[in-house]
């Protein structure tokens, strides 16, 4: 299917200037149940006066039908069609100006607490989903959307332990890739105020068994979580305070990672390590 399709955009003077409604010939292939709404009401200012409004759709027998952004956590996928099919679709997004073209198009909803959450292009058209109540959304630079969640546990625990939580969660343990995720964890474990070290994913493949890494020492495996990519992460110093082995006269080496609710957020620990609180949870959203 080509992208020759006519896209209008819409703006109602009560919203402030960024807020519009793209329109496009199409329908929703699967989603969350939507609203009905009477076909003697207007579809496009139903979905512009609903805040928790995030797309409508109005079929070919004038059914108009609302989708919430609350409801959003079941994938929400839609397709392009022609215009002889008479169906329409009405995304509520953030633009300063309308696209030029289909192609154009960068769809971005804002919620009522002013997060940002971008529709993801498909071969046939948009997909949206958001993140399970209580679960943070980050963007990586790979393209992976992951869903991130701090988990505090009662006494300390090892690693295999913090894993089994995430996955009692319907996640896994996730590793740490950009300073805003950094932060993030920072913020919510001294947030949670329960312990000021959790659990992360990944594990050290190359160590020099020499006290303060080289650059050479950052090859780390991720298979563990199979969302997180690079280590560069590794190598910020406004973000790592790594150190390859302890300051024991033994040196045991520290391959595996944890996070902390200091500065430096992220420290490598023996993978036998046990003084943690807690665990970094994520799951694949995209």
């Amino acid at each position: 299917m080509n992208s020759n399709i006519v896209i209008f955009c819409l703006l109602l003077p009560q919203v402030i200037s960024v807020t519009k409604l793209i329109k496009i010939y199409g329908e929703v292939e699967s989603g969350p149940i939507p609203t009905p709404i009477d076909s003697e009401t207007d579809c496009e200012d139903s979905c512009y006066v609903d805040s928790d409004c995030l797309l409508a759709t109005l079929d070919a027998s004038s059914q108009c039908s609302l989708y919430s952004f609350s409801a959003a956590t079941t994938e929400l996928k839609v397709i392009r069609t022609w215009e002889d099919t008479g169906s329409l679709v009405y995304f509520k997004v953030s633009l300063l100006q309308c696209p030029s073209s289909f192609n154009d198009v960068d769809l971005i909803f804002i919620s009522e607490t002013g997060e940002r959450y971008n529709w993801k292009k498909t071969e046939y058209g948009f997909s949206f989903e958001r993140c399970r109540d209580g679960w943070k959304e980050f963007d990586r630079s790979s393209g992976v959307s992951v869903c991130m969640m701090a988990v505090s546990i009662l006494g300390n625990v090892k690693k295999a332990f913090a894993q089994e939580k995430c996955e009692s969660l319907n996640g896994m343990l996730i590793g740490l890739e950009t300073e805003e995720e950094a932060q993030w964890m920072s913020d919510e474990i001294k947030r949670l105020n329960k312990g000021t070290r959790y659990w992360l994913a990944g594990e050290r493949i190359t160590n020099s068994r020499v006290f303060n890494c080289t650059s050479t020492d950052f090859n780390v495996n991720w298979d563990d979580d199979g969302m997180t990519t690079g280590s560069d992460i590794m190598k910020n110093q406004k973000i790592a305070s790594v150190s390859c082995i302890d300051k024991y006269p033994k040196g045991n080496p520290e391959n595996c990672f944890a996070t902390n609710g200091d500065p430096l957020t992220l420290n490598d620990v023996k993978c036998d390590y046990s003084r943690v609180n807690g665990a970094m949870c994520g799951y694949k959203l995209y």
